[in-house]
């Protein structure tokens, strides 16, 4: 299931023209993947509480259009890949209401032991979060290959 997270743009998150900074997108797309993963299964700081963490093992943005001071946007996440050992994400950025999209990225992450930072199972380590959001994974996958085989943006 897509999560949308929506936020409004502040004017200290944009340049002297009024258009939102590059470097504001990725902390949007940190607040659309914490509502997705609280709103799939449990809040990340419970995940972390219980041994897991996620860092950031890399990250993309496209910038199609200018998001601009006090805009209301909607920063809709899904997963696209997912194992036992990774979680990729990918993020659309749209004005609420509007079907164009302004900015696109993706996100992959490694599960982690909390305390040892080393590389874990979840299947393993948390079985029915594995679980949960293997099922939000393939819900995910399904609206993806429908918005492709449709050919449109309108994800």
């Amino acid at each position: 299931m897509a999560s949308i997270s929506e936020v409004t743009v502040r004017y200290a998150e944009t340049d002297c023209m009024g258009v939102v900074h590059h470097a504001v997108y990725p902390v949007w797309f940190e607040i659309a993947r914490t509502d997705y993963i609280k709103n799939a299964a449990m809040s990340y700081s419970e995940m972390e509480r219980q041994g897991v963490m996620l860092p950031v093992t890399g990250i993309s943005c496209k910038y199609r259009q200018p998001a601009k001071y006090d805009d209301l946007l909607e920063i809709t996440a899904y997963i696209t890949r997912f194992s036992p050992a990774r979680i990729e994400f990918y993020y659309t950025c749209k004005r609420k209401g509007s079907p164009e999209l302004l900015t696109e990225g993706t996100s992959a992450h490694a599960f982690v032991d909390a305390k040892t930072f080393r590389p874990l199972n979840l299947k393993k380590a948390m079985p029915e979060l594995f679980e949960k959001m293997d099922a939000e994974y393939r819900r995910d996958s399904q609206l993806l290959e429908a918005a492709q085989s449709h050919n449109t943006e309108q994800i």
